[in-house]
């Protein structure tokens, strides 16, 4: 019994010893209620020493990355033109059927650097071909720091007096009543509508001149253009007076371009009027200026409308002034009426006469009549589809009533 109770009092300070010897660690280690204090408040400022050590540097980089603007480069914007067209000859009195084709691709890109300074270029395939090849066709930059005020300076071209309403003369590269286009390499300065141009003739435009003078043939060049046009605009009309001077550096040759262009609209009335003086070698007595009359008037009236063109050039038999094909005839008259089906499809009715040349003493005239089928099914697709009969009335036009057909498509993009 003795050794019984002696052996659990044993067993139950050993317990109690093993219980204890934890809480006297912890006692032993555990600070006081002030040291804990002073500890907590240290770990804490540490704590946010040390937090803000390390979020500054990186907070701050952050800040500026956002700030920073993004780096970005110009602005590109393609643009331009595909027509491709098909014609037949006379499918009445040809032996052998004859067709013959014209396709055009222009390719314009635009670059915007800043609200000031842009620059354009261009690629150009245009012939009576399937496939024209593709050529530069120009280039230039351009300031401008308001909308009254721009230079340019580069690839220009100027023309001035465009025939508008009629269908087949209407691109200003050949045909002009004022002026044909003038390509240049140089600089142009528009104020407020007043146009300034100068630089060395480029293309066609840098074309030489050959003269014969005492049995030897001499040659000058190389061409250098100013132009100058002023355009006065009220309402939706505008009047545009203009001059071209075009030099080849030597006294006796030099070309003029001069007169008056004038754009009037009165609601669905318009009237588009040229006056252009065509004149070579203003020092010599020949040959002889050129006048030529544009007058083009149009009325639209919704589902109705008729437009019209009348054009004769004043040109010496003697000693004319004709600049290639830029004047292609001396008289012709045309008058189109026409309705509009719906929103896509339109017809016209064209009526014309065309004298088909620049003397007077030809007999080439024509009396022409069809009629032309106009098709828009989306915004920047136009399909025209035409039927011509040609009566021959000249004395030296033939005797054959001809008829042909064409089809004429064009997309912008």
């Amino acid at each position: 019994m003795k050794t019984r109770l002696t052996s659990n009092l044993l067993f139950g300070l050993a317990a109690v010893s093993i219980l204890a010897a934890p809480a006297l660690a912890d006692d032993s280690i555990a600070p006081t209620s002030s040291e804990q204090a002073s500890v907590t408040n240290a770990t804490v400022e540490e704590s946010t020493n040390s937090t803000e050590a390390v979020s500054t540097p990186s907070v701050a980089p952050a800040v500026e990355q956002s700030a920073a603007p993004a780096a970005s480069g110009p602005e590109v914007k393609f643009s331009g033109e595909v027509e491709f067209d098909a014609y037949t000859g006379d499918v009445i009195n040809e032996d052998f059927k004859s067709h013959s084709y014209a396709s055009t691709f222009d390719l314009n890109v635009d670059v915007k650097f800043n609200e000031k300074w842009s620059a354009s270029a261009q690629l150009e395939a245009d012939g009576e071909t399937t496939d024209p090849g593709a050529l530069y066709n120009g280039a230039f930059v351009q300031f401008a720091p308001n909308e009254k005020f721009a230079v340019k300076f580069g690839d220009l071209t100027f023309s001035e007096g465009a025939f508008v309403n009629y269908y087949d003369y209407d691109d200003p590269a050949d045909n002009a009543a004022g002026m044909a286009e003038h390509d240049i390499r140089g600089f142009e300065i528009d104020f407020s509508g007043l146009v300034f141009g100068l630089g060395f003739g480029r293309g066609d435009n840098d074309n030489k001149i050959c003269v014969e003078e005492d049995g030897e043939e001499t040659c000058v060049g190389v061409a250098y253009d100013l132009h100058l046009a002023y355009e006065l605009g009220f309402g939706e009309s505008m009047l545009r007076p203009y001059f071209d001077y075009k030099s080849y550096q030597e006294p006796k040759h030099n070309e003029l371009h001069a007169g008056l262009e004038a754009n009037l609209k009165f609601g669905g009335f318009g009237f588009h009027f040229v006056y252009g003086l065509h004149a070579d070698n203003l020092k010599e007595d020949h040959p002889d200026a050129t006048h030529a009359i544009l007058a083009e008037p149009s009325l639209d009236l919704g589902m109705f409308n008729v437009k019209a063109t009348v054009f004769f050039a004043a040109i010496d038999k003697k000693h004319p002034t004709v600049h290639d094909e830029e004047i292609p005839e001396y008289f012709f008259v045309y008058g189109e009426p026409g309705v509009k089906i719906n929103d896509a499809i339109a017809l016209g009715l064209p009526i014309e006469y065309h004298t088909r040349s620049t003397n007077k003493d030809d007999k080439l005239s024509t009396f022409d009549i069809g009629l032309r089928a106009y098709a828009t099914p989306v915004e920047g697709l136009d399909i025209t589809g035409f039927a011509m009969i040609d009566v021959l009335v000249g004395d030296d036009a033939g005797d054959d009533t001809a008829l042909r057909f064409g089809l004429e498509t064009v997309f912008a993009f």
